[in-house]
């Protein structure tokens, strides 16, 4: 074994290092569960990967030459918990999926009256024969359709000129940039323009996020350090301007359940607008920075944004504003779960960093 692969104190620390972190990601991760009640599986995903890159980490240094014989021991059932821990997470991420049914997704049904006869009829006394009864028209009752707050179609609307802007924006770098990481972020934009509603507030429910989007995917392509590291990455990885099928799907639920956390705004109902900007502090808290191996500062300037967006959502005077801005929060720090639970977009991350 060669002397690079000698163990050395330091590598001790700095493993020693990341289990902290990561145990306390994972205690911050089942407290969110407990205070929300529900689990997103994009941020499942993001700790299959992290715990799955740290457990080779620590397996890596079980056959370090120079290991203590207890350290060994300790280091080996460090990773055989972290092995155990990985093996339950995929699971938990499909339930997660299972139940993160949203609106946009849900067919609802009605039940043929013909064909069913209601418990009153049933208990209702039958009159002899032979008796007359006088004949009274039954009422007819029309079935109250609830209002739509929301619906999604097939084409997006360009109502406020930003997708066309963008897509011309990322052309126009494609050739010195790679452009993989803005064209994940420019379907995020799109799909957001794919939701229709009659409501007044459709109009900042779309722009409010979309401008965000917008000012992302130009920071990536014109401003330091995003330039720079996605002309480095253009000479080491073949262009891809395209999102996966796995990634779409990601973006699909984000953006839903987006579109469902303001359902509210849209149908002009009450929200309380604190109880989202406390879910929306919640989402920030535990924003999804990756393993060391990964480039952090296009990661910073994204939690930036949401640290922004999270600011907009308490300053704000009018309370759909709150909502809509604490809602953007929460998609945003999701999108970031799911890049990192995308193994092509974590591979990005990993290739940029020096």
């Amino acid at each position: 074994m060669s002397d690079e692969a000698s163990f050395h104190s330091a590598d001790l620390i700095d493993r020693l290092l990341l289990i902290v972190t990561l145990n306390s990601t994972l205690i911050h991760f089942l407290l969110s569960i407990q205070v929300e009640e529900v689990v997103d599986p994009d941020r499942v995903d993001s700790l299959t990967q992290g715990l799955l890159r740290t457990r080779k980490w620590m397996e890596e240094a079980t056959t370090m030459k120079g290991v203590p014989p207890s350290t060994q021991n300790i280091l080996s059932l460090i990773v055989k918990r972290l092995a155990q821990i990985e093996s339950l997470l995929p699971k938990l991420s499909s339930k997660a999926k299972e139940a993160e049914i949203t609106p946009a997704r849900e067919i609802l049904s009605l039940l043929d009256s013909g064909h069913e006869t209601s418990r009153a009829e049933q208990l209702k006394p039958t009159q002899p024969q032979g008796t007359e009864t006088e004949l009274v028209p039954p009422a007819v009752q029309v079935p109250m359709k609830p209002l739509e707050a929301y619906k999604k179609v097939d084409v997006e609307d360009d109502m406020f000129g930003l997708i066309g802007q963008t897509q011309r924006l990322i052309q126009q770098y494609s050739q010195r940039e790679h452009v993989l990481l803005p064209t994940f972020w420019l379907e995020v934009l799109r799909e957001i323009h794919k939701y229709k509603s009659d409501s007044p507030y459709l109009g900042d429910v779309i722009e409010l996020p979309s401008r965000i989007l917008a000012k992302i995917i130009k920071g990536l392509l014109t401003e330091a350090p995003g330039a720079r590291l996605l002309q480095e990455l253009m000479k080491n990885r073949e262009q891809e301007s395209y999102v996966s099928s796995s990634e779409v799907e990601r973006i699909e639920r984000a953006v839903a359940k987006y579109f469902a956390g303001v359902e509210g705004v849209l149908k002009e109902d009450k929200v309380d607008a604190k109880e989202k900007i406390l879910e929306a502090q919640t989402a920030f808290d535990g924003f999804g920075w990756g393993g060391p191996e990964l480039e952090k500062r296009l990661i910073k300037r994204l939690n930036q944004e949401c640290e922004e967006a999270l600011h907009n959502a308490e300053s704000a005077t009018d309370e759909p504003r709150r909502v809509i801005y604490a809602e953007v929060t929460k998609m945003l720090c999701k999108l970031q779960h799911a890049i990192l639970a995308e193994a092509r977009l974590q591979e990005m991350f990993t290739q940029m960093k020096p």
